[in-house]
């Protein structure tokens, strides 16, 4: 079994960024942001930053929240990259791996990986130096969505133990599971390629542990939960040690000044 992550970064807080941003080989920054936050101005700003097949995504999306959200967590990804390869946001071009995991392409990508992950109105980004990493974020939700997702995402480990709690623990036990094995998913570079049935992590929401995959070896990474914010569950996988991330809040009024 893999141990949690130290305690302490339970009460991890969201500073403002640096003027100057480093990133050591054992560094983890996260990023978050809020997709609401920006208005009509600084909404049509951000959309100038994305290329064009994003923008014919964005021009697909009907509904006026979903267009907004997009565009802003378009935009606020490419920006918190630019940073730290030092190119303007609208340069930087991305691909996707054999098994889909999404990169940054050519000689501006180096040893740079990064994961990001929305739901609703937030947004986050992990960051890493030569290693590999994984995020998601969860609205979290009342009603069906535990039957509708856990024929998807469940072990018979977890079933089990989830159906040994009674609500509200299962329902918080059951976001916490979900945000583990999606941000797992997502440092192995695989997301739903790989079988969810075939690895089980700690169903506790107070001790995030990947506790046994058939295909590898647990010992490889640390995972730790999120606070992203009310309402939200998440949760951070990263190879090796992990020793307290930096949690950077975005926002589109400081990118652009």
């Amino acid at each position: 079994m893999l141990h949690a992550a130290p305690r302490e970064t339970l009460a991890l807080a969201w500073d403002v960024p640096p003027a100057v941003l480093t990133l050591a080989p054992g560094d983890v920054h996260v990023w978050r942001a809020d997709l609401d936050a920006a208005g009509e101005a600084e909404i049509a700003r951000l959309a100038r930053t994305l290329a064009d097949d994003e923008r014919a995504r964005a021009g697909r999306l009907v509904h006026g929240p979903d267009l907004r959200r997009f565009i802003a967590g378009r935009a606020a990804l490419r920006m918190v990259l630019a940073r730290y390869v030092g190119v303007d946001a609208a340069r930087l071009t991305f691909g996707r791996t054999p098994a889909g995991k999404p990169v940054l392409t050519g000689p501006l990508g180096g040893a740079l990986r990064f994961s990001a992950s929305h739901s609703a109105g937030l947004a986050l980004c992990a960051i890493v130096a030569g290693r590999e990493v994984g995020v998601d974020v969860e609205r979290i939700l009342r009603g069906p969505v535990e039957d509708v997702v856990a024929d998807r995402i469940l072990s018979p480990v977890e079933v089990a133990a989830l159906r040994a709690l009674e609500p509200p623990a299962r329902e918080r036990a059951f976001f916490a599971v979900w945000t583990r094995k999606e941000a797992y998913a997502k440092a192995r570079g695989l997301g739903l390629a790989l079988p969810f049935d075939r690895f089980s992590v700690s169903p506790d929401p107070d001790a995030p542990a990947l506790l046994d995959a058939e295909d590898d070896d647990p010992r490889r990474w640390t995972m730790c939960d999120l606070p992203a914010g009310a309402g939200y569950a998440a949760a951070l996988v990263v190879e090796g040690a992990l020793e307290r991330p930096a949690c950077w809040e975005w926002s589109a009024a400081v990118s652009a000044s």
